[in-house]
């Protein structure tokens, strides 16, 4: 690197958290896991990092927001073969793919605001362009076998109605919750933390449609055994499907 190692001022967790827009939380995470190790530590056994661990930082938050699984970004930035300007380069090819797929979102967004203001008509399969199209017709094929074309088309309604900002915002309260299960894994599925998980993740889903107790204990059973819902909820952390279908069990049991 073209810097003064030994003049380099060493950032606290805290800075480096601030800095990057993470918890200090997901920084500690990183380290147990063995994603982020900090450059040293201070007599007090606090966590210092400096610019190299700025820089893997930024390539794990990268990929991380192209969809990428921790296993993954491990294995991807840990790869000797492959460095620094070789990912930045592979992450700015994924970048122009997602500027493709955004700009088939906005347009797949205007109409669908055009629509609700009466200037166009629109098919409820339209209101999906621009995600992967196997994807969109599981997931709604799944949802009517479990749950029924009513409750799907009630669903679908109050997601059009929502409205854009409305969705951002709740897919990244999810987003949120997900992740902080899977920090909460070592502590097993019985622990408080995890139980108020469950909690925040069932009234998070409430806005998307009206669940019985049964009705989200099958949905948490149904992350870990459906093979494409457990492949999802895997990639934001292994073992992350099976957690929550074990969590929600002790959760639903106490509330009976």
């Amino acid at each position: 690197m073209l810097y003064d190692r030994v003049m380099e001022k060493l950032l606290t967790v805290g800075e480096l958290a601030k800095m990057a827009g993470v918890s200090i939380r997901t920084l500690r995470f990183y380290d147990v896991y063995g994603l982020l190790k900090p450059r040293s530590y201070t007599a007090a056994g606090y966590r210092q990092y400096g610019r190299d661990e700025a820089l893997r930082l930024q390539q794990i938050l990268f990929y991380r927001e192209l969809g990428f699984s921790l296993e993954e970004v491990k294995k991807l930035v840990d790869d000797p073969a492959v460095s620094l300007l070789e990912n930045l380069r592979r992450q700015s090819r994924l970048l122009k793919d997602r500027e493709k797929q955004l700009l088939d979102l906005q347009n797949t967004i205007q109409k669908t605001i055009s629509s609700l203001e009466g200037k166009i008509e629109m098919e409820i399969n339209e209101y999906y362009q621009g995600l992967p199209q196997e994807k969109i017709d599981y997931y709604r094929r799944e949802a009517r076998r479990r749950y029924g074309e009513e409750t799907v088309q009630r669903s679908e309604e109050m997601v059009v109605k929502m409205g854009k900002t409305k969705m951002a915002e709740l897919q990244a309260q999810g987003q949120s919750i997900f992740e902080e299960l899977a920090e909460n894994i070592p502590g097993g599925p019985t622990q408080p933390i995890a139980q108020e998980l469950i909690s925040k993740w069932r009234k998070w889903l409430e806005n998307f449609a009206r669940y019985t107790d049964e009705g989200l204990l099958s949905l948490a059973r149904g992350y870990r055994d459906d093979p494409e819902f457990k492949a999802f909820f895997d990639k934001i952390h292994p073992g992350l499907a099976a957690f929550i279908a074990d969590a929600a069990e002790v959760y639903f049991k106490k509330s009976v």
